[in-house]
């Protein structure tokens, strides 16, 4: 080993060692980032539920709809299963509580363990870099682009389960994140509107933000009650619910744990069907309307946000 007199530069071949060691890193944690989305997410689920009379309708708050059809949203039953992911550290992870050290097999048996004892904790088990590899190239079969990116060794073992309640998620993260070993930690909450509606329809958004309409401003009040009336006229509606911005908000707030940012997020009709397969004609029905940024059927794919991604094209 050579020993460097203070203010003496390092040699090149150590410099280009450090630097490659730090490149590895970063592409690690880029690649971990990447990975951990699409491992938690790509196991599907969706977001969110609401609150007695967050959702508002055409003619008033819980009031009911021409035909007897209501506008308030479904009972306020919030789901309240959350699913979680803890992935470990690895070599040369740049997250500040790995030291790019990776977990030790003491450390490893030590957080199972208190997994294990959590009141939390409903269940947990423990998955492998094969078996997370061997999930993730089934999960993104369609995406040979993702899947020429990421190989075996990218894969980050992890802890996945599932709280007993929605309350839990702060104490869990706090928990985990004070943990030697662990990366980092993903907490889901199940989505409200799953098993209420079949299909979702977005309307515009406000200029800047990614939810916009192309050249225009947010839906005015006359495109949202002809979206509404046009819902409602159709034979396959069997309820037709209206989504506000507060409403929005607390979705994506019980999907992920956290509050969204500022952004005002984009107001929604929720359609269930009396025939679910009837996703495309209703679809159909609505589509090119003035005021709506998309709309498709409300599934896995759509849904996984918390706030009803986009869906257009996922009518397949």
């Amino acid at each position: 080993m050579t020993v460097l007199e203070a203010g003496e530069p390092p040699a090149r071949g150590a410099e280009r060692g450090s630097r490659g060691r730090t490149w590895a890193g970063v592409r690690r944690a880029l690649l971990a980032g990447v990975v951990a989305a699409a491992v938690v997410l790509g196991a599907g689920g969706v977001g969110l539920p609401l609150t007695e009379g967050a959702a508002l309708g055409a003619v008033s708050p819980g009031g009911p709809w021409p035909g007897n059809k209501e506008v308030s949203p479904p009972p306020d039953d919030w789901p309240q299963a959350v699913t979680f992911s803890v992935f470990l550290c690895r070599d040369l992870d740049v997250f500040k509580q790995c030291h790019e050290r990776a977990i030790t097999a003491k450390q490893r048996r030590a957080l199972e363990a208190r997994l294990r004892a959590m009141p939390e904790v409903a269940e947990v088990e423990f998955e492998s870099r094969q078996e997370a590899y061997a999930n993730f190239t089934e999960q993104n079969a369609d995406n040979e682009m993702l899947l020429s990116a990421i190989q075996e060794e990218d894969m980050p073992e992890s802890f996945r389960g599932t709280l007993n309640r929605w309350r839990d998620i702060a104490p869990f993260r706090a928990a985990m994140d004070r943990t030697p070993g662990v990366a980092n930690v993903f907490t889901f909450g199940e989505f409200f509107w799953q098993d209420k509606a079949d299909v979702v329809v977005s309307l515009c958004g406000r200029k800047g933000t990614i939810f916009a309409c192309k050249g225009r401003g947010p839906a005015t009040a006359r495109e949202k009650k002809a979206v509404g009336d046009r819902l409602l006229a159709l034979k396959q509606s069997e309820s037709v619910y209206f989504e506000d911005v507060a409403h929005a908000r607390r979705v994506f707030a019980y999907r992920w744990g956290n509050k969204p940012d500022k952004s005002p997020l984009p107001e929604r009709y929720y359609v269930r069907l009396s025939d679910p397969g009837a996703a495309p004609e209703v679809v159909g029905a609505v589509e090119g309307m003035a005021g709506i940024k998309s709309a498709g059927r409300l599934d896995g794919g759509c849904s996984w946000l918390g706030i009803a991604q986009e869906c257009s094209g996922k009518l397949s």
